[in-house]
């Protein structure tokens, strides 16, 4: 292990002959914890929908608009 931590055989994993920590381990594979991305999705989400409620808002308004100029 490069940590050289003492384990347990229920907390140690053993790869490639070697055993190794779940933290030297996940460092060894190469994982990185995604964020989350729902912060991401909420807010385009209401973009979108504000940009569809002022697009219907304002056909609405150049309807009227036009219908009074007849």
């Amino acid at each position: 292990m490069s940590c050289a931590k003492t384990l347990c055989q229920e907390c140690a994993t053993q790869w490639d002959g070697i055993w190794h920590c779940a933290a030297c381990l996940a460092a060894k594979r190469g994982t990185i914890k995604r964020q989350s991305r729902v912060g991401g999705w909420i807010a385009v989400s209401v973009l979108s929908l504000l940009a569809l409620f002022l697009s219907a808002k304002f056909m609405v308004w150049s309807g009227a608009l036009l219908a009074g100029l007849r």
